[in-house]
């Protein structure tokens, strides 16, 4: 039968070894996800072998540094090299290299070689300041310990080989990490044979694949991760537009591809950013899908060996289009990987509206640095299918989910899944709560998306949809309900001791988004959280208006209960910037007048801002449910609370499906 993807699903050889279809599940930090010995825990295993059932052609574990002498690990907190415990490590991955392989997947295991200024006390290839503490200057690494960490890279890309995995790929050249560093200029200004010229610079690189080559044999393949591009004007200064280039062009990206090739890598596995741009490495909402594509095209320009890309490739058409045209050679998802574990699948049988939408929050990074282990806003179980799976009810519920919201339609969707009866109750006309509101803004395509993929996954498990229907406890009863999930939402926050505060130019941020309410050209909008902040960018840019930005805080996003990560907090404020938003940090509203309003700052000093609206972004309160009013009806009650409402996607997905599970 004829595809809408034939490119996409091709098959593709890397070196010698064949691949089903273009889609790799990109490599990502997978934290905890180790054992106490280095091996592969059951979960991980699961996690892994969910992506080949979903059909991915390749799969590339996350990163493992394998040093043990230069670098040593961290014995208590991890991860563990698999040199630490080979035995116990190896039993662990023929294990699962033989259970993903069923599937018809190949895996290459990534081999790291080091973190360098990305990381506190470890050394870098020349004495540079450190990642985000610039007032540290990191130690030079020796030649000796160079040495050493090669050769950890090529005895543990054996252990890979003897343990059946398909290849390896080499960690990295890419998002600032040690190798990353090596071959930037500004990061290398060495005197010995690995800095200086391009050639030098490149050297690790070199010796890495030429001893993985002579132990493994020239057939193993080797793929390596690129940065085509630094995207900044200096260490920790990222570059929104990259005109001020001080890391990697993609001019010289394209000659170390060449120099990559003629030393035996066989694939380049491609981004770009690093830690000091960090936005351009996990890119957030305001970025475009496929950004990196047309960095890539460039370097296939240059090279025969297969360019896969990563950076925001969740749209199949794109990617087939970019396939069919030449312009690379596969697609890398990480963050759509982890969203979607069967995305190949869903385009191999021709549905695509299946997949579950990423939608780029940056929630899975945030998580992974101060929970360790990556957690997913829209995909519960994330990395976790070991050890949260989806099961089915052994004794089946008539389930009521109050509420059309993200966190009630999640409710429902797995409580059908696990066999219940489910009944959701929306009193609006439609569902998709606060979704519709947070997907307004042209560069949140992902929340309508996403608004959609819930709904139809609802009506296909069978769920009865009651729109415009208010929940009773009689209407409960009359439902035979035996179970009740809550989900009641949240409404904006209104300062009612604000002087002025009922004056015609105060509005509520949900009137403006939801459209009940048109503003003028020029608007002042207090509260710098994720829902003020993005406002002020969507007015800016997209209708042109004059807009005043006013927090209490020092900078925006500062008190944003859900853990906003830092990339979206850089490149917000570099557009807020970009399109001429007046910020008023550390100020507060006065009061509102007939010019507009008046801002209080810290030391006392007021400011008149003249407008033609005052828009209320504050925050969100969670609404009463009726929770109270079915105490003694026999009816198990839970209630997801709304906490921030807007912008709280990954609390309420992940609270309903803790509840819904369980049932």
């Amino acid at each position: 039968m004829a595809t809408n993807y034939p490119h996409s699903l091709s098959p593709l050889n890397i070196g010698k070894v064949q691949i089903r279809n273009r889609y790799a599940l990109a490599p990502m930090g997978t934290g905890s996800m180790g054992g106490p010995k280095g091996e592969y825990t059951d979960n991980t295993i699961e996690y892994y072998l969910e992506r080949a059932r979903g059909g991915f052609g390749l799969i590339v574990m996350g990163s493992i540094i394998v040093d043990m002498e230069a670098q040593k690990p961290d014995l208590i907190n991890g991860p563990i090299p698999p040199s630490y415990a080979p035995m116990v490590w190896r039993e662990s991955a023929c294990r699962l290299v033989e259970r993903i392989h069923a599937y018809g997947t190949k895996v290459f295991m990534q081999i790291g070689f080091g973190h360098g200024r990305q990381k506190p006390g470890q050394k870098a290839p020349s004495p540079i300041p450190r990642y985000a503490d610039p007032s540290e200057i990191c130690e030079q690494i020796t030649v000796e310990e160079i040495k050493t960490k090669i050769a950890y890279m090529v005895k543990t890309a054996k252990m890979a080989k003897d343990a059946g995995f398909d290849g390896v790929e080499v960690h990295a050249m890419h998002w600032g990490y040690l190798l990353d560093q090596f071959a930037l200029a500004i990061c290398n200004f060495r005197d010995d044979e690995y800095g200086g010229s391009l050639e030098n610079r490149l050297r690790v690189h070199k010796e890495i694949v030429e001893g993985i080559k002579a132990e493994c044999g020239a057939d193993f393949p080797v793929s390596i991760r690129m940065g085509m591009k630094s995207w900044i004007k200096g260490f920790n200064k990222p570059s929104l537009f990259g005109d001020e280039e001080a890391g990697r062009t993609i001019e010289e990206a394209c000659e170390i591809a060449k120099l990559l090739e003629s030393y035996g890598y066989d694939m380049l596995d491609c981004n770009s950013g690093i830690y000091d741009s960090f936005y351009y490495a996990v890119a957030p909402a305001y970025m475009e899908k496929g950004y990196n594509i047309k960095l890539a095209k460039e370097i296939k320009k240059n090279v025969s060996i297969p360019v896969f890309v990563a950076g925001k490739m969740n749209d199949p058409d794109m990617c087939e289009q970019a396939i069919a045209n030449g312009e690379i050679d596969g697609v890398a998802l990480g963050r759509s990987g982890l969203a979607e574990a069967a995305y190949p699948q869903w385009l191999e049988r021709g549905r695509p509206d299946k997949i579950h939408p990423c939608i780029a929050c940056g929630n899975c990074m945030a998580s992974s640095f101060s929970k360790v282990s990556a957690t997913c806003a829209v995909n519960p179980v994330g990395m976790r299918p070991g050890q949260y799976p989806t099961l089915r009810a052994l004794q089946p519920k008539n389930v009521v989910v109050v509420g059309g919201g993200v966190g009630g339609m999640e409710a429902a969707r797995t409580a059908a899944l696990r066999g219940h009866k489910v009944t959701l109750i929306e009193r609006s006309d439609r569902l998709g709560g606060r979704l519709f509101d947070a997907g307004r803004h042209a560069f949140k395509q992902d929340i309508r998306n996403l608004a959609k993929w819930y709904e139809n996954e609802i009506r296909e498990l069978g769920v009865e949809i009651k729109t415009e229907t208010e929940a009773t406890p009689e209407l409960l009863k009359e439902l035979g309900a035996q179970t009740v999930i809550m989900s009641v939402g949240a409404d904006p926050v209104m300062p009612r001791r604000i002087p002025g505060i009922d004056h015609p130019k105060a509005v509520s941020c949900e009137d403006v988004i939801s459209g009940k309410k048109k503003v003028g050209e020029k608007v002042a909008i207090i509260g710098a959280g994720l829902v003020g902040a993005e406002m002020a960018y969507d007015m800016a840019k997209e209708e042109g208006k004059k807009v005043v930005l006013v927090d209490g805080l020092d900078d925006i996003l500062s008190n944003d209960p859900n853990g906003v990560p830092f990339q979206t907090r850089w490149m917000l404020n570099e557009l807020l910037a970009l399109n001429g938003v007046e910020k008023y940090m550390g100020h507060m509203l006065d009061c509102i007048n007939d010019k507009g309003c008046v801002l209080k700052s810290k030391n006392g000093e007021q400011v008149q801002i003249e407008c033609d609206d005052v828009i209320i972004a504050i925050g969100f309160r969670a609404r009463k449910s009726m929770r109270e009013d079915l105490y003694g009806s026999d009816m198990e009650v839970y209630e997801i609370v709304a906490g921030n409402g807007i912008g709280s996607i990954a609390s309420q997905v992940n609270d309903a499906y803790e509840i819904a599970r369980h049932l």
